[in-house]
């Protein structure tokens, strides 16, 4: 298995912006506040583009190629949003949904062989 600092680094970066991209999005959902200011949650894309660009650096130094991290970045997602979503808005991990996050593990797995 390829694990370095860098592919950690990485790994811990695209799995943090995908928790601050989700309340992005969806806050809307569980709250006022964000309903009504669209342009604030707006904002919140500048340090998350900050973070994608970091975890860009830190993956590209640790593989040294692109294919790994843009798939990590997927895979993080689909591997956080259900739990977020079923924690927050009580939707249920369905069979699919599981089956789902588990073909994300394995493609996160992939990209660490």
């Amino acid at each position: 298995m390829i694990w370095n600092k860098n592919i950690l680094i990485t790994i811990t970066i695209l799995f943090l912006t995908q928790i601050v991209v989700w309340y992005q999005l969806n806050s809307q959902l569980l709250w006022k506040w964000p309903k009504e200011n669209p342009l604030l949650l707006a904002l919140i894309g500048f340090p998350v583009s900050y973070l994608f660009i970091l975890s860009t650096k830190y993956g590209y130094a640790g593989f040294g190629e692109l294919w790994p991290i843009r798939l990590l970045g997927f895979a993080t997602g689909m591997m956080s949003f259900p739990i977020i979503t079923w924690l927050m808005l009580g939707e249920s991990i369905t069979l699919k949904t599981g089956i789902s996050m588990l073909l994300a593990t394995i493609i996160m797995l992939l990209q660490l062989i």
